[in-house]
């Protein structure tokens, strides 16, 4: 099977990172730290929009630092959510082929597998951010993979993993453990309470 896999709030602890590098990045320009709630609500955003929104003006020069800042916060405190790699490594194991499809950049995306070691199980990882969306990244994956006819789910922590299951006719498991909540999630068809429960999770679909 192939098992598309959502990166942050599914493998990667992608808050804290996010968090510490804004609270630096604001410190260095003495600028106001805001509440976490408001940083967390801006972050799905993107970088340059999340920037502009706490900062308050255009922030395309204070980007590059900012992306510099999280690669120094990654390398130096980046998690995956505990129980992934036994997971992956369970998944490969059992015949599955792993894949990444984030809405990060593609830099960030590499260099998060790479540094939690996780990328030697990932035969691929896709950034939707040259596609309209990651139901269109994940289409233009499945289209690739069609002329093996394998059979795949998505694994992802929000609606928006979900829905973009469901539009390219794929079954979703629910990371719970994740960024989402019941209530976004419950359109999904398996659940996993913990990274170590997905293997479970396929199982039951």
């Amino acid at each position: 099977m192939l098992i598309i896999f959502d990166l942050d709030g599914t493998l990667f602890q992608a808050k804290p990172v996010i968090l510490l590098a804004v609270r630096r990045l604001l410190n260095e320009l003495r600028v106001p730290v805001p509440e976490e709630l408001i940083i967390l609500q801006n972050a799905p955003k993107g970088a340059l929009p999340m920037l502009e929104a706490l900062l308050g003006v255009d922030a395309g020069s204070t980007l590059v630092r900012y992306e510099q800042i999280m690669h120094d916060v990654i390398v130096e405190t980046g998690e995956l959510f505990p129980g992934v790699p036994d997971a992956m490594e369970r998944l490969v194991r059992e015949g599955h082929e792993l894949v990444v499809c984030s809405n990060s950049p593609e830099a960030y995306v590499c260099l998060v597998l790479e540094h939690t070691g996780i990328v030697k199980w990932v035969t691929r990882y896709f950034s939707s951010e040259a596609y309209p969306s990651k139901a269109a990244l994940i289409g233009t994956l499945i289209s690739a993979f069609n002329e093996r006819k394998i059979p795949a789910v998505v694994v992802g922590d929000t609606h928006g993993d979900i829905e973009a299951a469901h539009e390219n006719g794929l079954p979703a498991i629910a990371a719970m453990y994740g960024y989402g909540n019941a209530e976004m999630l419950s359109s999904a068809d398996g659940f996993a309470y913990s990274a170590g429960e997905i293997v479970a999770a396929l199982h039951t679909l």
